[in-house]
């Protein structure tokens, strides 16, 4: 028997809805475990696996995993998935020192950003700590970007 493949997002529609049903595939189950059990922190290092902003998708996400939740099947309404998201990133202790640093020494390759702000910073995130040196592209007034806009 081959070992279950957790990298294929179809694995999580037979065994998870809800996780299958996330665009990012969080590990639903597990965060709202570790949640029950009182371990902000851990939830929301969990969740920021999948996704760098766990705090603020807690509070903007519409909810795509809720549709799916099989709670539905005993009652008559999901388990509350975005609002627990809210929970762990609200309660969470300082997780500054489980972040991921950037290396001391840069390996000398660099990365174009490109976007608006929460996608080059999460693209920023998801890249110093390899040792790439990130480089923001210029900010245009179209991206929504504040500081390219001109004070008058």
């Amino acid at each position: 028997m081959l070992p279950t493949n957790v990298q294929n997002p179809e694995y999580f529609h037979k065994v998870v809805d809800c996780q299958y049903a996330c665009p990012a595939h969080t590990n639903v189950p597990e965060y709202i475990r570790l949640i029950a059990q009182g371990r902000y922190a851990d939830a929301y290092m969990l969740n920021r696996e999948s996704n760098v902003f766990p705090g603020i998708l807690g509070r903007t996400c519409d909810r795509p995993c809720e549709p799916a939740c099989r709670r539905t099947r005993v009652e008559e309404k999901p388990v509350a998935i975005c609002r627990l998201k809210r929970v762990a990133a609200d309660l969470r202790e300082d997780v500054s020192a489980r972040l991921p640093q950037a290396p001391a020494e840069k390996n000398g390759k660099r990365v174009a950003l490109i976007g608006a702000a929460p996608a080059r910073r999460a693209a920023r995130i998801s890249t110093s700590p390899d040792g790439r040196k990130p480089r923001p592209t210029s900010t245009s007034a179209s991206t929504g970007c504040s500081r390219s806009r001109s004070a008058t």
